[in-house]
């Protein structure tokens, strides 16, 4: 056997832990996991033409520049790659299998999507193959992998029982449990290394047709390996973990709960704006986990490449990638050039500037250009309670973002009065709680401070805190920071 199975795929996970109650302030470790969920329903609607392709054929060429064997099998593709041999060629220790897997292991936005092309035609072939699975008789299927990790890592593991859990790529599995077993057990120089099973039970009737994975031992160079190959998508629950004469087997099943996941996480963003495209929702959540530079360099690809795509919301997401990295003029460039664009289409897209008027007072208020921030959040609030009415979520941003700045120019109560605006509007679209009230109650607490009625102030900074406490991971640096506000009038500082 010439492909190792354990050197199929580096072990690296994403866990999700379904207590969290907001897919908008994920831990690192669950919005990691929802990555590779969104990513794979995003890439299959991405264009894949032409140009697509010789991009992805450039950038293995320039990788593997000087090396014969690859060029050679670049050159080969090239010649006569057809979308039906995905499979086969991804299954080859090749430049394919090689690249897209490091780019999937280090979440290299850039070289993902210069795949784009091969990824969304190994994803359609592993549907077709997935197909004739679910019209087999076969209704559980029963699959292995045998692995050895470290210490650490399966450590991870047991500690995340109960969990839902993705590997950062696709997944070679084996039907054969005895192949399985054996590289489980495989002699190893590192000492520290721990023999781990996988055994992952799918039940075929009952699994979301969009979870894919396929039998693809008819196009391996080693049908005997008995290969099953999960898709970028699939999530395992972790049932049980138990040790067996010093094996360490771990039993999974597969779930539905990943696609369910990236369903509410675009359920959620849609209905703050609802024309968004799935592709800018990807690089929207890119922002969110604060990759601002990857958010950045796949919002420029897509400006570059795409035609189809609404270039005014990519132009304002760059804008908001250079804001949060502070780099202000490039912000400012690009909101100017999405709204300029918004403004000359045909009708003008009044009630989407709003979105960018609110995004340029953000940074002139860190420029501490408070009169001018101000302005354009009146323009922002103005645009939304024409368009929305005086009591929806987009108009209680503008409401808290005036609030702010009036604050920051030291009227208080002035400020106040726009802070509780704000606030009745969230309590009353958010009755269950949300992390948007908690904001506000912070905000208002802040005026209250500097009015010097610290016991008020006190009242609505714990109000925040109960909320945020309810709703994000216990190290959230909001959390933290509302703590503080806390500790420093109850003189625990």
């Amino acid at each position: 056997m010439q492909v190792d199975l354990v050197n199929k795929q580096i072990q690296t996970f994403s866990f999700f832990d379904q207590k969290e109650k907001s897919t908008k302030d994920l831990s690192k470790e669950s919005a990691s996991f929802l990555w590779f969920q969104l990513f794979n329903y995003v890439i299959a609607r991405l264009p894949k033409n032409q140009q697509a392709k010789q991009q992805m054929i450039d950038i293995c060429k320039g990788y593997y520049r000087g090396n014969k064997k690859e060029t050679r099998a670049i050159e080969e593709f090239e010649e006569s790659y057809r979308p039906e041999v995905a499979i086969n060629w991804y299954s080859k220790e090749s430049f394919v299998y090689k690249l897209i897997n490091k780019a999937l292991r280090t979440e290299d936005i850039d070289l993902l999507y210069k795949f784009r092309f091969f990824i969304g035609d190994l994803s359609k072939n592993l549907q077709q193959e997935h197909e004739k699975l679910l019209s087999s008789k076969e209704k559980i299927l029963h699959v292995y992998r045998g692995v050895k990790l470290g210490k650490a890592e399966f450590e991870k593991l047991k500690q995340n029982q109960g969990k839902l859990i993705s590997t950062n790529g696709y997944l070679s599995t084996s039907r054969s449990k005895s192949l399985a077993l054996r590289f489980s057990t495989v002699q190893n120089k590192r000492m520290d290394l721990v023999p781990i099973l996988f055994h992952i039970q799918c039940n075929i009737e009952h699994i979301n047709k969009h979870i894919i994975f396929a039998d693809i031992s008819q196009f391996s160079e080693f049908p005997e390996e008995q290969e099953v190959l999960f898709d970028i998508n699939a999530c395992f629950l972790i049932e049980s973990i138990q040790e067996k004469d010093s094996l360490q087997i771990i039993k999974m099943n597969l779930s539905n709960e990943g696609y369910k996941i990236t369903k509410d996480y675009l359920k959620l963003t849609r209905q703050e704006t609802k024309e968004l495209s799935a592709a800018i929702v990807f690089g929207r959540l890119l922002h969110h986990l604060g990759d601002y530079d990857k958010s950045q360099k796949y919002f420029e690809q897509l400006l570059n490449d795409s035609e189809n795509e609404d270039r005014a919301w990519i132009e304002f997401n760059l804008g908001r990638a250079a804001n949060s990295k502070g780099e202000w003029d490039e912000a400012r460039k690009y909101y100017d050039r999405a709204y300029n664009r918004m403004m000359k289409s045909e009708p003008p897209r009044i009630k989407d500037s709003a979105w960018i008027l609110n995004d340029i007072g953000n940074v002139l208020y860190v420029q501490q250009k408070f009169d001018e921030a101000l302005g354009y959040h009146q323009r922002a609030l103005i645009i939304r309670e024409k368009f929305h009415g005086s009591d929806h979520g987009d108009t209680a941003t503008s409401l808290n973002n005036i609030g702010n700045t009036l604050g920051a120019q030291g009227k208080y109560a002035e400020a106040l009065d726009y802070h509780h605006r704000a606030l009745q509007i969230r309590e009353k679209f958010h009755p269950s709680g949300h992390t948007y009230i908690a904001v506000s109650l912070n905000n208002i607490g802040i005026c209250y401070e500097h009015q010097n009625k610290q016991s008020i102030a006190l009242e609505y900074y714990r109000r925040s805190l109960s909320i945020y406490q309810k709703f994000l991971p216990v190290d959230h640096p909001q959390i933290q920071k509302t703590q503080k506000n806390i500790d420093r009038l109850t003189g625990k500082n």
